[in-house]
């Protein structure tokens, strides 16, 4: 079936089905389900349904009520997606709400991002501030601290978490750092972190943090700034 291109520049609506090119410009409403090539939303625009896409660039407003299944997202406005998202690479440089989980190849930060859900990945970074309801499970975990983070819990190989380019006057008005139930690592490295429950082979806690339980395996350090109720040797 040959794919026509979709184009809204001033304000009108549309049926979904299958496009080359679908652009939204101006204030647009879609009904339907979606599946085309590229997406690129700079308006304002309503999805009644899910889209499917190779890759989808959002710089203004976007709600999907349906999933988003791409091969690249690029968030530089803002959307909500009321399904799960699965992508190779999820890019956030504005404001994201996703209703269910979101499983990558690669989840890049720079913004704001809520995730109902799991987050699933081989690489997460974080540079921005981020809410995931579920657990957060990557290869490779590396947030900066700019703004709260909140995660129940996490599952990697390697977690780094620093706080960077945070001024005296940021830490009064923001309260930054990362709050999790458990994490859980082979390498741990945190820095202004609140857990409960910290376990992994080798763990270093840095300043800043407020750790109940440290369980580990082969390597503990523990900076004088940091507070630890419990560590041991498992």
């Amino acid at each position: 079936m040959e794919r026509r291109d979709l184009v809204i520049s001033g304000a009108g609506s549309a049926s979904g089905g299958l496009y080359n090119l679908v652009k939204i410009s101006g204030t647009g409403k879609v009904h339907g389900d979606i599946d085309c090539h590229d997406m690129s939303i700079h308006g304002t625009v309503t999805m009644e349904g899910s889209v499917k896409a190779k890759a989808v660039h959002i710089s203004g407003k976007a709600r999907m009520t349906g999933a988003l299944k791409t091969e690249h997202a690029v968030i530089r406005g803002s959307v909500r997606i009321g399904g799960d998202v699965q992508c190779k690479q999820f890019d956030c440089h504005g404001s994201a709400n996703v209703d269910g989980n979101l499983s990558a190849d690669e989840v890049h930060i720079h913004g704001e991002t809520v995730i109902e859900g799991d987050c699933d990945a081989e690489q997460f970074k974080a540079k921005g501030g981020f809410t995931i309801g579920g657990l957060l499970n990557a290869g490779n975990i590396q947030i900066k601290l700019f703004g709260h983070c909140q995660v129940k819990e996490i599952g990697g190989e390697r977690i780094e978490v620093k706080q960077q380019g945070v001024t005296f006057l940021k830490k009064l008005l923001f309260h930054t750092g990362l709050t999790a139930e458990s994490i859980e690592g082979d390498e741990i490295y945190l820095e202004h972190t609140s857990a409960k429950a910290v376990r992994g082979n080798r763990v270093t806690i840095g300043p800043g943090c407020d750790i109940e339980v440290v369980e580990y395996q082969s390597e503990f350090q523990c900076d004088p700034e940091a507070k630890v109720g419990t560590y041991k040797k498992v």
